[in-house]
């Protein structure tokens, strides 16, 4: 069926799905050439969520809550994104996700996204996706999906040129940032540059724990106590250039730098211990300096060569390489002891990693029966170089620190992968359409000891991953989808680092380099229904996940040591849902929720936990006379299972204001203000082994207020030309541990 001259409301407006990877709106009538309603969605304009089943969008730019805010705390309000209190982000209930940013690996996500999203201002992005069902052309790898940040901006009309500068001072972070475009004949060239830093008030944690010691009545329950107040600065650029020759040749070049640097002002952590009756038995303090700082930079190009006018039919080469250097110094000094034997009062802890990045591409589509069929296909190589330098030392004073050889790891990780897949979409009676794929991931990886403290360890794995959606389509809004996803994840440098970093006496973080790859099956049933007044949908999906690599704690006498195993066994059942309400022309209500039932059973460390958990979320828009605009929004995770236990509930609540002024409304000034009521935000996790209970408190400084100011120029309509083929593979785990340092 063909769409001719169809009169659209100004409040609707058109967007691809996921196979059509592109963007249309629509605000009075649509010319020549007509369109095929099968290939289009229909969504409510300015709703700061789209979705379709297989991929959801978050308008970032049309959120005003968020303005001044940072892109973690901006993240608690995207559905299907779960934020807890130690800045963990779970994407579709797991915590093993990829994240891309603009469609491509950026090596600095890798690593620790926590530091890097708390000190990125959310207006620094433009839209939030979250993939849940990727299919065989992206990487196998992220048992959640894929979170991918668009940074890339569009401005209305054609001259040359545009821009966008805008700034904002805040309680939490300052920042300023640049964005321009411009375009002279066939060639296009975008660059942003953003630099932030602490705000008025510095970050800060308060942590605090019990551990009860089952078996002992003398050192029957250890309380700790802790202060953590960092700053930080952090600069990024991006460049980003095409060149189209004609319309059957388009060259894209582009490249990154990144830099993040954090300083602990003060990390001071009190420990003591209790008998059964209560009786002091001995304590300490533990006063750690140092500092934090992780590199980044990306060099990408790539190559497209279509064989008819619509660039549906093409091939596509491409190049990307990625480097990474994430630094943590720290020093600590045992005081204020009482009853307590220090053998050694000073101690090192100093992690190095450098990750380096190859990856090839080349990615062939081809459309037959009147577009109607599309047969896709591709292979991929990804050669990752890691390494990791890690030492820990001892002294009576600062100056006497040496380094303890067995204690030191000095190790490379090798990871060759080679993947190929094949993937099929087909339209069926102009109502059903039919996604099969296959893709096909040989990997080769190794860990070697540069030092031989411990032996080499080699390892070859092959995955077939298959995906499969059946969608049927009622309307041009209204479809009912059903598919089937299955997922792996490796496991990172990090988790398989065997290195022990010490926090005091009786914490350790250590890796295990014996992971194995975990895999992840996931079957989910969605309809869609969007329309003028009422649109949304709703999400049934049963996950089943074996060999999860989990985050565990276990205990060596006093010392609680937390590790990673491929001892999970999880399967869950969830039912979600978003709907957007129009109530006027003017206003608009939102509301997302989920709850879901997840059971957990290892049987390796005879751990067994299971229950319901719960998140939803409320945002009011408003364009109120005089040209303001008014948002309101809130939410909450109500419950959080866990292998060995279960964590409470956090919330967040928002209010921006904001006006714009000039021509074309090309300066806006805004205030925004998030958790404006309470000074601190957290929760309690408590964890439960065979002869232990533990109940630990995070609590990070939550109150943020901004004043933000933005102002456009230049009326360009174009950007920088994609070839359509995203060099993705940032595939590792980013399941992350309890406790330690958070920034």
């Amino acid at each position: 069926m063909k769409l001719r001259n169809l009169i659209i409301p100004a409040t609707l407006c058109l967007s691809l799905t996921a196979q059509a990877q592109s963007e249309i709106t629509v605000t009075d009538t649509i010319p020549e050439p007509s369109v095929n309603l099968d290939d289009f969605v229909v969504t409510a304009k300015k709703d700061l969520v789209k979705s379709d089943g297989a991929k959801l969008t978050y308008s970032m730019k049309d959120d005003e809550s968020s303005k001044g805010q940072s892109l973690l705390d901006a993240l608690r309000k995207v559905p299907m994104v779960q934020v807890d209190a130690q800045d963990n982000i779970k994407i579709n209930g797991s915590g093993s996700f990829k994240i891309y940013v603009n469609g491509k690996e950026d090596v600095m996500m890798e690593s620790n996204y926590q530091r890097l999203f708390k000190s990125m201002p959310a207006e620094s992005v433009q839209d939030i996706e979250v993939i849940t069902e990727p299919g065989a052309k992206y990487d196998a790898e992220g048992v959640g999906g894929i979170l991918n940040l668009i940074t890339e901006t569009k401005t209305p009309r054609q001259d040359g040129y545009s821009g966008a500068l805008t700034a904002a001072y805040g309680t939490h972070e300052s920042y300023a940032s640049l964005f321009f475009t411009g375009k002279v004949n066939k060639f296009t060239v975008s660059a942003d540059v953003m630099g932030a830093m602490t705000g008025a008030l510095k970050q800060k944690n308060k942590n605090s724990g019990t551990t009860t010691y089952l078996d002992n009545e003398v050192n029957h329950q250890m309380e700790m106590a802790a202060t953590q107040l960092f700053k930080f600065n952090m600069q990024r650029v991006n460049l980003n250039m095409s060149w189209e020759p004609n319309s059957r040749n388009l060259f894209t070049w582009g490249g990154s730098f990144n830099n993040l640097r954090g300083f602990i002002d003060e990390f001071n952590t009190a420990y003591s211990m209790f008998d059964i009756n209560r009786q002091l038995q001995w304590s300490y303090n533990a006063m750690y300096g140092g500092h934090l700082s992780m590199q980044g930079a990306s060099a990408n190009a790539s190559y497209r060569l279509s064989f008819n006018e619509g660039n549906t039919h093409r091939l596509i080469l491409a190049y990307l390489f990625n480097y990474g250097n994430d630094v943590m110094d720290l020093t600590s000094e045992t005081e204020s002891v009482k009853d307590y034997t220090v053998t050694n009062p000073w101690q090192l802890s100093s992690n190095r990693s450098f990750n380096r990045e190859h990856t090839v591409q080349a990615d062939y589509s081809n459309p037959f029966g009147s577009g109607t069929h599309t047969i896709d296909a591709g292979f991929k190589g990804i050669f990752r170089r890691n390494l990791a330098h890690s030492r820990q030392g001892y002294g009576m004073t600062y100056e006497d620190i040496a380094l303890v050889p067995d204690q030191c790891v000095d190790m490379n990780q090798n990871q060759d992968i080679y993947a190929g897949y094949l993937s099929y979409t087909g339209t069926f009676w102009e109502r059903v359409t039919l996604t099969a794929g296959i893709r096909y991931e040989h990997t080769a990886m190794g860990l070697h000891y540069n030092d031989g403290s411990r032996p080499d360890t080699k390892s070859h794995l092959n995955d077939w991953v298959p995906n499969a959606a059946l969608t049927y389509s009622f309307g041009p809004a209204n479809n009912l989808r059903l598919a089937y996803q299955m997922r792996i994840s490796r496991p990172s440098l990090d988790q398989v680092n065997p290195f022990q970093t010490r926090f005091g006496e009786y914490e350790i973080m250590t890796g295990n380099p014996d992971l194995t790859s975990e895999r992840n099956n996931m079957v989910s049933l969605t309809y869609n229904n969007y329309g003028r007044v009422l649109g949304g949908n709703v999400r049934l999906q049963y996950t089943q996940l074996n060999n999860e690599i989990v985050n565990y704690t276990r205990y060596d006498g006093l010392t609680s040591i937390s590790t990673y195993g491929n001892f999970g066994h999880m399967r869950r059942i969830s039912l979600g849902g978003y709907l957007n309400w129009n109530i006027t022309d003017r206003m608009s209500l939102s509301v997302n929720g989920e709850a879901y039932y997840t059971d957990y059973n290892s049987v390796k460390t005879s751990d067994r936990n299971h229950g319901w958990s719960g998140s939803y979320g409320v945002n009011w828009d408003w364009r109120a006379p005089k040209g303001f605009k008014i948002n309101v929004g809130g939410g909450q995770n109500i419950h959080e299972v866990m292998l060995q236990g279960h964590s409470t509930g956090w919330y967040y609540y928002g209010l921006g204001v904001s006006k714009s002024f000039l021509k074309d409304d090309a300066l806006t000034v805004g205030v925004s203000a998030y958790n404006f009521l309470t000074a601190y935000q957290g929760g309690k996790w408590y964890t439960n082994t065979a002869t232990t209970r533990n109940v630990s408190e995070f609590k990070n400084r939550g109150m943020s207020i901004s004043l933000n100011i933005s102002w456009r120029f230049g009326h360009l309509r174009e950007q920088v030309k994609s070839t359509g083929l995203d060099l993705n593979s940032d595939d590792q785990s980013t399941a992350k541990g309890k406790g330690g340092i958070s920034m």
